[in-house]
């Protein structure tokens, strides 16, 4: 027994399996689980500076796109500008940063940096930066070089108080002055 359909009914029937694979992939695409589920940013937001006052010193940060999400601000090449008591001037970059609204904390991956003070200037690289509101201290990991004009201060990680002026090489270190 052969069956023969005509041109028109073979039109047809590609073109309501066409139409039934189409509305099969837009149903499928509409009911992943893992689109429910994604954490999504509450805003993202291009060529942004934001100035804040912490511990006194006037904060800005500046990046070329931010998203904001439960409180943390992501940043992609993150440029901060700390300008302090007296003429203590503190400018940092650095490849991706968070910064913590609630606690105002910073965190900075791939970071460089220099702090002028007095006539001075020291300069600094890590490959951590974290910088802990509360107590006003700043974490160095993932290997840090501090150095001005007559030393140079390398280690693994590191600490330092901008208040009294104490810095600390842990995990190992080298002082060349």
């Amino acid at each position: 027994m052969s069956v023969r359909f005509s041109r028109t009914a073979a039109v047809a029937a590609v073109a309501v399996l066409i139409a039934g694979s189409a509305l099969f992939f837009l149903w499928r695409d509409l009911n992943l689980d893992s689109i429910k589920n994604a954490p999504l940013p509450d805003v993202v937001v291009e060529n942004i500076e934001l100035n804040r006052t912490i511990k006194g010193n006037q904060w800005k940060l500046k990046s070329p796109r931010v998203e904001h999400k439960d409180g943390i601000v992501y940043g992609d090449s993150m440029d901060v500008t700390i300008k302090g008591p007296a003429t203590r001037v503190t400018h940092i970059t650095a490849q991706k940063g968070q910064f913590t609204r609630e606690n105002s904390d910073l965190k900075l991956q791939q970071a460089t940096g220099e702090m002028k003070e007095n006539n001075k200037k020291y300069n600094m690289t890590a490959g951590g930066v974290f910088y802990e509101a509360s107590p006003d201290i700043w974490h160095f990991s993932d290997g840090v070089a501090l150095s001005s004009d007559n030393i140079a201060v390398y280690g693994k990680n590191g600490t330092y108080n901008p208040n009294s002026g104490l810095c600390r090489i842990t995990d190992g270190g080298k002082v060349i002055w």
